[in-house]
C-alpha cells in the first residue's frame, strides 16, 4: 500500500503542509488529507518497486488481526542496507514520460481473452514486460481495476500507486503494466485488434420480502 512511508523537503512541510495540517477535531486521517487534490496540486510521490516501509501491529484505531493478515503480513520489504538508487534522472517528469512510453510500446500484450484471475494470465516467464489494457472510461473509473487488483493481490480498498491511469508492478519475475483505455495517454500504444478488458461490478440482489 503506497503512501504511509515517505520523505519530503523540510521547506515543503514547514511552509505549505504544517500550517494547514488537520487539527484533532477534523474527521479525516492525515494520509487521506495528503491525498486531496487541493493538497497534492498535481504532484505525485515516487515509490520504489520494493517497499522500504513495513506495516507492523495488528491492533489499532483502523486495524484488526484479519485486516493485518490479509493486507500487510505477507508484503515484501527491502532488507538490503545501503541500497544505491539507479537512473535517478529518469524519474524527472519529462524523462519519465519518455521511459514509460518506451516501456509500453515495447511490452508484450497479454492474452486479453483470458480472465485476469487465471493463473496463466501472466505467463510463467522471467524478465519479460507485459502490458494489459483495461477499460477505463475516465480518470476515476476504477470498476475494472478494482477487480483486477484482487486477482493480482494488489491494494484494492482504494486506488493508489498509479500514474496517468497506468499501474506498474512485478509478478512472477516479470514487469507488468496496466493501462486504462481511453483514460490513459499511454492507451495510444494499444494495438487495434485488442479489446480492453472489462470486468463489470458485482451485482447485489435486493433482500427478499417476507410473504404476507
Amino acid at each position: 500500500m503506497p503512501g504511509l512511508g515517505w520523505v519530503l523537503k523540510r521547506k515543503l512541510y514547514k511552509e505549505e503542509l504544517e500550517p494547514n495540517w488537520p487539527t484533532p477535531e477534523k474527521l479525516w486521517d492525515w494520509d487521506m488529507w495528503m491525498r486531496l487534490p487541493s493538497v497534492r496540486k498535481g504532484r505525485e510521490c515516487i515509490i520504489p518497486d520494493v517497499s522500504r516501509t513495513y506495516h507492523f501491529g495488528a491492533r489499532g484505531l483502523n486495524m484488526n488481526n484479519y485486516f493485518h493478515e490479509h493486507y500487510f503480513a505477507t508484503h515484501k520489504i527491502n532488507e538490503l542496507p545501503n541500497v544505491k538508487m539507479k537512473n535517478i534522472e529518469s524519474l524527472k517528469s519529462n524523462e519519465y514520460e519518455k521511459l514509460i512510453n518506451k516501456i509500453v510500446s515495447k511490452a508484450k500484450p497479454v492474452d486479453h481473452n483470458k480472465h485476469p484471475c487465471d493463473k496463466d494470465f501472466i505467463p510463467d516467464t522471467k524478465g519479460e514486460t507485459y502490458v494489459t489494457y483495461l477499460r477505463m472510461d475516465h480518470a476515476t473509473d476504477w470498476t475494472t481495476f478494482k477487480a483486477m487488483a484482487k486477482c493480482f493481490k494488489l491494494w484494492d480498498l482504494d486506488i493508489r500507486g498509479f500514474h496517468k491511469s497506468m499501474w506498474r508492478f512485478f509478478l512472477k519475475g516479470n514487469h507488468v503494466v496496466l493501462v486504462g483505455v481511453p483514460a490513459s495517454p499511454y492507451a495510444n500504444h494499444k494495438p487495434a485488434n485488442i479489446t480492453p478488458i472489462y470486468i463489470p461490478p458485482p451485482t447485489t440482489q435486493a433482500p427478499k420480502k417476507d410473504p404476507k
